[in-house]
Parts: C-alpha cells; structure tokens; sequence
C-alpha cells in the first residue's frame, strides 16, 4: 500500500502544482487527476486560486468550493462518512499532503 501511494503522491505533486499555476478558476479537474491510476475513490481538499476545493479524484468537477478550509474539511468528513469516497487527503495550501483519512 505504501509503494501505490508514494506513486499517487507523485502524480499529486505534479498536478497539483499544473492546477495552482491555472489562473482562471475552472470548476474543472485536469485529466491527470482523472487518470491517475488508483483504484481506491478518493477525495481531496486543496487550495486553488485562494479558495479551498473538494474533489473525487475521477471526476471532471469539483464537488464543492469554500472560502475557508474548514468548512470544506467539514464537507469533506461528511462525504466520507457517506460512503461515497473511501480516503480523504487534506493538502496545505502549498499543495503538500497535511493528514489522510480512512473511512471507518
């Protein structure tokens, strides 16, 4: 499990860095988000363009978008709790992994 995430965390590294150098706020999610390769359905909460995102790695859009961290670290918890995603990877707003969540 620890190799399919170092492996994930690259792709993230490197998307995250081609999402952040966007400057127009697309409601949209690169295709390396959508194709990375992982076969757990995961959700992330990162920082784009001073706002904070939510987002199921697969999808094309953001689920939702918040002006604060926490309110979108809330939704996130809540969506994870719902099933609908099985891990939860909250970044700092430099696009580094802060915490990973299981779902319990």
């Amino acid at each position: 499990m620890a190799n399919i995430w170092n492996e994930n965390c690259r792709y993230l590294k490197k998307l995250l860095l081609l999402i952040i150098m966007n400057s127009s706020r697309k409601k949209t999610i690169g295709a390396k988000f959508r194709t990375a390769g992982s076969t757990v359905k995961k959700g992330h909460v990162i920082a784009r363009d001073g706002h904070w995102v939510v987002f199921k790695e697969g999808a094309e859009r953001v689920l939702h978008e918040f002006d604060d961290k926490k309110r979108a670290v809330l939704t996130a918890r809540e969506i994870l709790k719902s099933g609908k995603i099985e891990v939860l990877v909250l970044h700092n707003s430099d696009g580094t992994v802060e915490k990973v969540q299981l779902a319990k």
